[in-house]
């Protein structure tokens, strides 16, 4: 949905990275997803993008999405290959409380399969890499022609890694969450009470909680296992 004027106005404010959630190229799908943006809509907005002079750009893809075929997956993956972004992220659609997708499955309207999931998985691995995308997260690819650092392609995610390696990270808005100095943290996710805590000069924090350090170091190991590089045991004492 973004418009040629909004994207001149993150690229003038110093944006320089772009997450565009196409979840599909597949309108009967994307209307599955409840999504308010049909594939021209996407197409358009990628195209805005580029003309406004963003070079970096993610786009999301969602996989075994009840009723996509492996057919649809190939020709979903084939096109956002073209467009040539410089980041792929694609998730297994998860299926949350409160969306029309959980009470379709609550109901018994379709059936899981794990395993044409788990191929749609691999599809995605040997089609990005085949293409110039360096895997380096379970769900994350990039391109490398920014230079790397040897453990992540060029165009890795720099804050997704932040997150993953265990630092330190605000959240702004509401509903965001973020973790200083070992709390984490959550903004209040009623938008007027968050507007007002920041008129009134404070932070509009709703809640904190402070991990014990072996929770703490439970999650730096978790998340940080998700990179294919890895834990180097150092590094991961030492941060965590």
């Amino acid at each position: 949905t973004v418009s040629p004027d909004k994207a001149r106005l993150l690229k003038d404010y110093g944006v320089n990275r772009i997450s565009m959630g196409i979840q599909s190229l597949d309108e009967q799908l994307l209307e599955k997803l409840g999504r308010i943006h049909t594939r021209k809509m996407a197409l358009k907005s990628f195209d805005t993008l580029r003309r406004a002079g963003f070079e970096n750009v993610n786009l999301d893809l969602m996989f075994a999405i009840p009723g996509q075929t492996m057919k649809i997956w190939r020709e979903t993956l084939a096109e956002t290959v073209a467009l040539g972004s410089e980041h792929l992220s694609c998730y297994e659609v998860i299926y949350e409380e409160d969306t029309p997708l959980f009470a379709q499955m609550k109901a018994g309207e379709f059936d899981l399969d794990g395993e044409l999931a788990a191929a749609m998985h691999e599809e995605l691995t040997e089609f990005a890499e085949g293409n110039g995308y360096r895997q380096y997260e379970i769900a994350n690819f990039a391109r490398d022609t920014a230079g790397g650092d040897g453990a992540t392609p060029g165009f890795a995610c720099r804050h997704n890694i932040n997150y993953w390696r265990g630092g330190s990270y605000y959240g702004l808005g509401p509903s965001a969450a973020g973790y200083e100095r070992g709390q984490r943290v959550k903004n209040f996710s009623n938008t007027q009470m968050y507007c007002e805590r920041i008129e009134a000069g404070a932070r509009a924090i709703e809640s904190r909680e402070e991990l014990a350090p072996l929770a703490r170091a439970g999650e730096t190991a978790a998340f940080g296992l998700r990179m294919n590089a890895g834990w180097r045991f150092e590094e991961f004492k030492r941060i965590s």
